[in-house]
């Protein structure tokens, strides 16, 4: 079925009523195999449930909410995730962020309540992650949101973990400001995870990293892994809380080049490696740009370690299953 497709006239020159080769194949398939696949699936055997369908992948990093110049559009989000076949993605409602006139700037209380709403009418495919403002919010209005279960009676929690942005929210990743919200994570037993940034920065890797010494039981994961890097500070903070035994601290793949993920996984572990995409940052298109790196990863990583990476870390840490 593949060769008759395949022969049918794809370039300029062919054309037939002005439709281009393409669409002609796209004609053909749909009036005389109705229920084949579109051409762009052909590359992507066993895509019945996206291109990703069979991987089971677990997005670790995504947002709902606005932020001026990108779309990060909750459709945008939920087309991408069935058209890659995404298993689930744990999202933070960015409207918590402290940028007047860049993001709504919503209350701890204001943004969380939204980003129940979402995840709640999504529940098959996404997890919440609780905005925190540490400046001036209160863990303990937030821990609310750690109880709320998808139903009375359930178990199944809606927010899976706190998210801490020292550079959006505007406080440093070591200040005593951060304790309480990671004593919460330790007392509901759910990971932190923080943007992690350059040296020097308020987000800076050793800033985290002073802060998840304090709290040793909870797992905290670097986001980007020093966001566009380089990825030294963030992979050196991981490697010493391993040889101290000192605290419990992850990577994680947004905006990461697909040697530093490798490097990362030789360096540290596939243990302490997750994948994540920061989706849907780089809009209609997100997780096409992460299309070469999970084909990579899954030929240079053994089965274990890309399981590992981009779904069981996941489902442990987050308690996911």
């Amino acid at each position: 079925m593949s060769q008759r497709v395949s022969c049918l006239p794809a370039s300029s020159d062919d054309r037939d009523d002005g439709m281009p080769g393409l669409a002609i194949t796209a004609l053909i398939v749909s009036l005389f195999f109705p229920n084949t696949r579109t051409p762009e699936e052909w590359s992507h055997p066993g895509m019945d449930k996206g291109i990703w369908g069979n991987l089971s992948i677990i997005d670790c990093h995504g947002h709902i909410g606005s932020f001026k110049g990108y779309d990060l559009d909750t459709k945008t989000l939920l087309s991408n995730i069935e058209r890659y076949g995404v298993n689930m993605v744990l999202v933070s409602n960015i409207d918590g962020a402290n940028l007047p006139g860049t993001t709504k700037n919503l209350d701890e209380v204001q943004a969380n309540t939204v980003a129940s709403e979402i995840i709640r009418a999504h529940r098959k495919i996404l997890r919440g992650l609780i905005w925190t403002r540490p400046n001036d919010g209160n863990p303990e209005q937030v821990e609310l949101f750690l109880k709320e279960t998808f139903k009375p009676g359930e178990t199944t929690k809606v927010f899976v973990g706190l998210k801490l942005h020292p550079m959006m929210n505007q406080f440093p990743a070591d200040d005593p400001v951060v304790d309480g919200y990671l004593a919460l994570c330790e007392r509901y037993g759910v990971p932190a995870v923080f943007h992690s940034d350059k040296p020097g920065t308020h987000a800076d890797p050793q800033k985290i990293y002073a802060a998840a010494r304090r709290h040793p039981k909870v797992p905290v994961i670097l986001y980007h892994s020093t966001f566009f890097g380089p990825h030294d500070a963030a992979l050196d903070v991981v490697k010493a809380s391993r040889a101290n035994n000192d605290a419990d601290l992850y990577l994680e793949t947004a905006q990461v080049s697909t040697g530093d993920v490798i490097e990362a996984v030789k360096a540290v572990g596939s243990d302490r490696v997750l994948f994540g995409t920061d989706a849907t940052y780089f809009g209609k298109e997100h997780y096409a740009k992460y299309e070469a790196m999970v084909q990579t990863l899954r030929k240079k990583l053994s089965p274990q370690e890309f399981g590992n990476v981009m779904a069981h870390n996941a489902e442990r840490l987050f308690r996911l299953h």
